[in-house]
């Protein structure tokens, strides 16, 4: 237990059960307190173990649809347009990320292996763990990796505001972000969810909070972001 009377608050800020003034109050505290940032670190073992109590968001239909509409309609853009079409113009560099069409060719993958996946790995093949960057003090994500197929599980993150949801993003290279239907919530600060398709290809997985029933692009800055 913490010597400091802040302390009784570390169980409830490692859940993410604080509300978002409390939270940002507490976070500002742990700064500067020796004690309260012992016990968060005792508390953060057992707490990890709920992980695998929550479940993912199911995503609606019409995500899916949407995102077959664009892949069709882009394809059909560049079938008229010619090879030169997906070549990225000079000046496109300079365009933010999430402002960039969406690559026909990985967002046709990413598409069409939704579903795929979902956890059936071969015999033999190692898993590998690679921790993301949260943007979130006292968060933590961890990708595991096996084969061609990862899983993402949480800590000590916030719920994204109401009426919106978490929403899985696969970049390969310089290209924009695929949207997948990878949308999932967290209960006491944890949560996990299945990435769909596969991570070969891919430089980075991200996490952003979107809409409720998830976005075609990304609507806000990453809140997790890992090298893959």
């Amino acid at each position: 237990m913490s010597g400091c009377e802040r302390g009784i608050d570390a169980g409830a800020w490692v859940l993410g059960a604080l509300d978002e003034r409390g939270a940002a109050a507490y976070e500002e505290h742990l700064r500067d307190c020796a004690d309260c940032r012992a016990e968060v670190a005792r508390l953060r073992v057992p707490a990890d173990a709920l992980s695998l109590a929550t479940e993912q968001v199911p995503p609606p239909p019409e995500l899916k649809d949407r995102i077959m509409r664009v892949v069709e309609s882009e394809a059909q853009l560049l079938q008229a347009t010619g090879p030169e079409a997906d070549r990225p113009h000079p000046r496109s560099r300079e365009r933010r990320w999430f402002l960039r069409p969406l690559p026909v060719a990985g967002l046709a993958a990413a598409t069409l292996a939704v579903g795929v996946a979902g956890g059936v790995l071969l015999s033999g093949e190692s898993t590998r763990t690679v921790q993301g960057q949260v943007a979130m003090t006292g968060g933590r994500a961890t990708f595991r990796i096996t084969g061609d197929h990862a899983k993402l599980e949480v800590s000590g993150m916030r719920n994204p505001p109401a009426g919106h949801v978490y929403q899985v993003w696969l970049k390969r290279g310089s290209g924009a972000p695929e949207p997948t239907d990878a949308l999932f919530t967290v209960m006491n600060g944890h949560g996990h969810v299945d990435v769909p398709g596969s991570v070969d290809g891919v430089d980075q997985i991200l996490v952003t909070s979107e809409p409720r029933g998830g976005s075609l692009a990304p609507t806000s800055s990453p809140v997790i972001t890992a090298a893959v």
